[in-house]
């Protein structure tokens, strides 16, 4: 059953036992300040029952803990522990010091329903939601996109390890079944090897010898295929690692015949598409931000408010998916969650593609994306030097000689050949050495990548253009919040991180827009009243005072005295107090 937030405050709340003032431009004034309104109970009504049950830890307490957790970077427990004893954590829950908010076990059950009812959404959408409250977003939405790498939490391991790991992981699933030890089954099957931490760094071979390498790595193989043969169980675990090992050996192994008959087992050369490169993490993926720039893992996808720099839509791809995979969907994600219209979509070169541009075209939408400016290639005539008449199909060279002669390509597009006329051609040497003439390709696209480049030359499409550095700040704001690095496995966990931390960086680009705007407005947050302080630690200590024994004397006047003496001295309230026996 749902417990709800009271809107009572506790009578030893930190702020009330303590004189605690905290900074007015800091994260933890700020979400105290706006904690009592920010996240209802309500909107988590649907993961809890109405009837069975005692009332739970309020979620929208949970919550709060789970952006402080993310705000902090810290562990589960460390999370729990600070709820007790750090008093800005105290004073942001509304809660008295030295009590936990709940058990870690609460805590994690509440992000997993979080993460398996997307409820971390709700939490995103409510930043938001803050900012239009405050006045920093309003109105029609000019977004930016852009990617940033993701480092994935998985080991990453070479071909010999990689096989080893999902060797040990589809054996321990299978061990379970039968009620064994990992290690037990291992031995009994004949497969000691696969019992060290690193078959590869247990194993006695000259490295340098490849055929030795490649001899060891035949026996790895063997030992995976036999038991992938003793995975007949049924069970879930079994057959997911089951499917794990064989993809492993699909994407790695290369089996070619032997002179002598026989087969030799070897490393692929190069890397498959969409490798696996962990069993620990099989959602990650070998990605490139750039030519020189690798990384293993996932990539973050957002979408930022341009006028507000706010971020309206936050998704995870594949590490190998390209920049502009599901972009449409985003912004069709970042109207959902902000309710407001896309006017336009600005993005760098990853999104100008000519497919990406139709799809725009094709939904309506109005997307303004660089396109790649031409190199002349070794020093040739580059392609904007030929005139190319799309409605005629047909391509005139610099020096005025025209073809209607092309090939259609499988992906749409078109080759134009000059053939011979080159060879006769004073300006040959400017523009081809292949004996058979000058080509040219024009892409299925043409027309809109045309219009986009003439565009992207005007005044207005090179501020509009600037104007993209939004998304900049915005992904530069997450990963000052640990999105580099994954702190989960799976790209689901991830997309709950990349929510939260999105989640912190609107609140905190909401509150300091609206500090910078009403710099009078910023108070010390945390600490009551100096007098209703002093009020609160009289009573406390009263409340600890031995009342069986007092109360027995206090009739008489020494007594009275000296407790109104003590009771001054500990609180500071000389003079204020007066005890009048009631017997």
């Amino acid at each position: 059953m749902i417990g709800k937030r009271s809107e009572q405050r506790d009578l030893f709340d930190v702020g009330n036992v303590y004189a605690l003032e905290l900074p007015a431009k800091s994260f933890y004034a700020q979400l105290a300040k706006a904690a009592p309104n920010l996240f209802s109970d309500d909107k988590f009504e649907a993961l809890y029952s109405k009837r069975m049950g005692r009332p739970s830890v309020p979620p929208s307490a949970l919550a709060m803990a789970l952006i402080l957790q993310g705000h902090d970077q810290v562990s589960d427990a460390e999370a729990i522990a600070r709820t007790a004893f750090d008093l800005r954590w105290a004073a942001v829950l509304g809660r008295e010091a030295g009590t936990p908010l709940c058990a870690k076990s609460t805590l994690q059950l509440f992000r997993a329903q979080l993460i398996l009812n997307d409820g971390v959404r709700s939490l995103f959408v409510e930043s938001i939601m803050e900012a239009k409250r405050k006045g920093l977003m309003k109105g029609v939405l000019r977004v930016a996109v852009d990617t940033k790498p993701i480092l994935g939490r998985g080991a990453v391991e070479d071909t010999y390890n990689l096989l080893a790991t999902g060797i040990r992981q589809l054996a321990r699933a299978i061990a379970r079944t039968n009620g064994q030890r990992t290690e037990e089954f291992l031995r009994e099957r004949g497969f000691e090897r696969f019992t060290a931490d690193s078959v590869k760094g247990a194993a006695d071979i000259d490295w340098s010898d490849e055929k030795a390498r490649n001899s060891f790595l035949g026996a790895v193989v063997q030992d995976a295929r036999k038991l992938l043969d003793l995975s007949t169980d049924a069970s879930e675990d079994v057959e997911r690692a089951s499917d794990l090992l064989r993809q492993l050996l699909l994407q790695d192994i290369e089996e070619k015949p032997a002179p002598d008959g026989g087969t030799v087992i070897s490393v692929k050369e190069g890397t498959a598409p969409g490798r696996v490169p962990s069993v620990n993490d099989p959602e990650m993926r070998h990605g490139r931000k750039s030519s020189s720039k690798r990384f293993d893992g996932h990539k973050a996808s957002v979408a930022v408010d341009i006028e507000s720099q706010i971020i309206v839509a936050a998704d995870v791809l594949s590490g190998d998916a390209a920049d502009q995979t599901d972009v449409l969907s985003l912004v069709k994600n970042a109207e959902a969650n902000s309710g407001e219209a896309v006017a336009e979509t600005l993005g760098d070169c990853a999104y100008g593609g000519g497919p990406t541009r139709v799809a725009f075209e094709e939904a309506g939408r109005t997307l303004i994306a660089k396109v790649p400016r031409e190199c002349a290639r070794d020093g040739f005539y580059p392609k904007s030097a030929f005139q190319i008449d799309l409605e005629n199909n047909t391509v005139t060279c610099p020096a005025g000689n025209t073809t209607d002669r092309y090939d259609d390509e499988k992906d749409g597009s078109k080759t134009f050949r000059f053939g011979s006329v080159c060879a006769s051609c004073p300006l040959k040497g400017a523009c081809t050495r292949s004996a058979r003439g000058r080509t040219l390709t024009v892409h299925p696209q043409e027309a809109q990548l045309r219009t986009a480049r003439q565009y992207q030359a005007t005044s207005e499409g090179k501020k509009k253009l600037r104007s993209r550095v939004a998304v900049e700040h915005a992904l530069a704001r997450l990963g000052h919040l640990g999105i580099g690095q994954a702190r989960y496995r799976g790209k689901r966990k991830t997309a709950y991180q990349l929510l939260i931390a999105a989640t912190i960086a609107n609140l905190r680009r909401t509150w300091n827009w609206l500090e910078a705007r009403n710099p009078s407005d910023s108070t010390p947050t945390g600490a009551p009243p100096h007098a209703l302080r002093q009020l609160m630690a009289a009573i406390s200590w009263i409340l600890t005072t031995n009342w069986v024994a007092t109360a027995v004397q206090i009739w008489r006047p020494h007594q009275r005295q000296i407790l109104c003496q003590a009771v001054s001295k500990r609180t500071g309230f000389a003079g204020m107090l007066t005890f009048r026996p009631t017997f």
